[in-house]
């Protein structure tokens, strides 16, 4: 395959008060601007080999995708497959022979209500070059489920991965088994039977059983199972609705179970023996900083710690590690460092640098010369990056809200900016000093963005997180308020020119400000958006159950639909869309499996029925995290557009 990069220098003008021909090359360069960030990133995806002789990535060129090899040393591709037919999520290298390609695909079955996201494995072979899907021809599995592409094991003797997944026929509640799959074939066998309640599976380098993690919902019992000369061995219980703790990793002797679990105000990361279940004290752990994941290898043997905040920091167990981690994440003070891999020897290193020093620059540390070199940028086209900054402010009643705020590039001294808010989904999430392709976009056109972690936000601890329980509408929605006031105040954003758009939660926030708080926006953009919680609670139930862990955690998170149906229909935009005075665009993916259309067309046609301002897009063939690059595209021009109509950054 040939390689090409197109470089793109962006120009921005504003448009008032041009001559025909300048605004004819403005809405030209406005076309440059939604291609460049519109379009699914050119590189994504990159992983290096255990001997750091081969690189795999995806490349996206001419708005397809392909699924690439290289060997850098003698600066030529080994491989290239069109990876069109899928949606292609990540990958890694499983041995320096095989690469694992995570992918995913929307899929709708007879006798099965509704649509789910069916993930996927792929084993690629660097030899044969033959491509297999794990798990594809194996008679035994469940005919509907999700999550066929977790992979918890490998053996290197076999060339076997050991991957969870869910056995029976489709009139029976299935159970998870543990398959061992062949690499070479792609066809698994059942290695060890689950039960229904079985969650999670553990074990060693050679395939043999570690442990078993249980969790039922009815009986609201969360057990771990440790396996002791083919016996089964009770090592954990607890009684909880949800479970407490989340077993994430091996250690490197394989005598203990990692988990995280609460410690106070954060996170923090626990052993549990395999041999009676002691749990020890705190072994990682950070002030002010949650644990975002636990970095394992393939058989999950842990690798490092990766803590939150507004750029993420790392805890190894090797102590030279942790000064390379220190050196690398300090080098980008204003951006975060993400750690994607290293070499067995650990003499290499490959990050991935976003934020103000890049769009998504992945870099190779070499340990034994000290040197970073750079490999790709994920965005090469995109040559200025808006200004972020990662700042706080106290809301009404007190409580210090850790946001973002984006300025452009060419802002010297900030006055009276047109402002984009932009509240994050989840709403467990926050935002960071990553590169964001959205904001960024608005931040190139001229806007100030502001990003607020309101309280139900992860990442700055338990209590600003925990403060947003059955807040939604109500304090959540305050501190998405006084993100604005605090910027007006500073003298930062005209108040009249203020535009709130949010995805999934933040759809939501971006109604309820259109609803709640009308005199303060301009304009209201919805993506994938909840506009009526009881609908949504409902159907949360109805396809979880009454006892699925799914379940409490809405029930926490918003309420309960019993027990407070007036607040939950109280704050729900739907029904007040006679309230609204901004123009409204609802954009939603037609195969969304997390938030039904319906949310959408709803708010859409209420809006309608109250004589408002409103435009529906539907997403053709797209899911809830706009995951190709026509429908991305699509979406940006459907904003851009509306944006200059009812919110023009370059209006005086």
């Amino acid at each position: 395959m040939r390689r090409v990069v197109r470089l793109v220098v962006l120009t921005l003008l504003l448009t008032s008060g041009m001559p025909a021909v300048l605004q004819a090359e403005s809405k030209k360069e406005d076309q440059t601007l939604v291609d460049s960030y519109g379009l699914l990133p050119q590189f994504r995806a990159f992983s290096i080999s255990p001997d750091g002789k081969h690189y795999a990535y995806i490349q996206r060129q001419e708005q397809k995708d392909y699924f690439v090899v290289m060997n850098p040393a003698q600066g030529k591709i080994v491989a290239s497959v069109d990876a069109d037919k899928f949606k292609a999520r990540d990958l890694y290298f499983a041995t320096n022979n095989y690469v694992i390609i995570l992918a995913s695909e929307t899929k709708r079955q007879f006798g099965v209500r509704g649509k789910w996201e069916n993930s996927t494995a792929i084993a690629y072979n660097l030899k044969t070059k033959q491509m297999k899907t794990l798990l594809q021809k194996t008679k035994s599995l469940y005919p509907a489920q999700g999550g066929l592409g977790r992979i918890v094991g490998f053996n290197k003797n076999t060339n076997e991965v050991f991957m969870p997944a869910y056995s029976g026929s489709g009139g029976a509640e299935p159970r998870l088994d543990l398959y061992r799959v062949s690499l070479k074939t792609g066809v698994g066998k059942i290695h060890t039977k689950g039960r229904i309640t079985t969650r999670n599976w553990f074990v060693n380098s050679n395939g043999q059983v570690l442990a078993r993690e249980d969790f039922s919902g009815r009986k609201q019992q969360h057990v771990v199972y440790a396996k002791h000369k083919k016996q089964w061995k009770l090592i954990y219980s607890a009684d909880a609705a949800m479970p407490e703790i989340t077993l994430t990793a091996v250690t490197p002797d394989e005598q203990q179970l990692l988990f995280v679990s609460g410690d106070e105000n954060y996170s923090a990361l626990y052993s549990m023996s395999l041999d009676d279940g002691q749990i020890s004290e705190p072994l990682y752990q950070r002030e002010k900083s949650e644990i975002d994941r636990t970095m394992v290898d393939i058989n999950r043997q842990l690798i490092g710690i990766k803590f939150d905040g507004f750029k993420p920091s790392y805890g190894f167990p090797d102590q030279a590690d942790n000064q390379i981690a220190d050196a690398l994440v300090n080098h980008y003070p204003a951006s975060a460092v993400h750690y994607v891999g290293k070499t067995a020897d650990s003499e290499k290193w490959l990050i991935r640098v976003s934020g103000n020093a890049g769009t998504g620059d992945y870099k190779l540390y070499n340990k034994s010369n000290n040197q970073l070199k750079h490999i790709i940028s994920e965005y090469p086209q995109i040559k200025s990056i808006g200004e972020i900054k990662a700042i706080s402010f106290k809301a009404r009643d007190g409580v210090k809200i850790p946001s973002i705020l984006t300025l452009p590039r060419e802002v010297v001294k900030p006055t009276n900016l047109p402002l984009i808010l932009l509240p994050h989904g989840g709403p467990r999430h926050h935002d960071t000093m990553d590169f964001n392709w959205l904001s960024q976009f608005f931040s190139a056109k001229g806007y100030a963005v502001m990003q607020p972690n309101f309280r139900g936000s992860t990442g700055f601890g338990f209590e600003l997180r925990d403060r947003g329980n059955a807040q939604w509408g109500l304090g959540m929605q305050d501190d998405v308020s006084d993100s604005v006031k605090v910027l007006v105040n500073a003298g930062y954003v005209d108040p009249d020119r203020v535009c709130i758009i949010g995805a999934s939660y933040g759809g939501y926030s971006a109604l309820a400000g259109g609803a709640f708080t009308p005199d303060l926006y301009r304009c209201v953009i919805s993506i994938a958006g909840i506009s009526d919680i009881p609908a949504m609670m409902k159907s949360e139930r109805r396809e979880a159950g009454l006892s699925n862990w799914r379940t409490h955690y809405w029930e926490e998170v918003i309420g309960d639909p019993d027990k407070h149906e007036a607040r939950l229909e109280s704050t729900s935009p739907v029904n007040f869309a006679s309230d609204f005075k901004a123009p409204v665009l609802l954009l939603h993916g037609k195969d969304d499996t997390v938030v039904s259309i319906r949310q959408s067309k709803e708010m859409h046609n209420a809006l309608q029925s109250a004589g408002k301002d409103s435009e529906f897009v539907q997403l053709e063939s797209e899911d809830h995290w706009l995951s190709t690059s026509e429908t991305r595209l699509a979406l940006l021009h459907a904003i851009n557009d509306f944006l200059d109509e009812h919110n023009p950054a370059g209006q005086l």
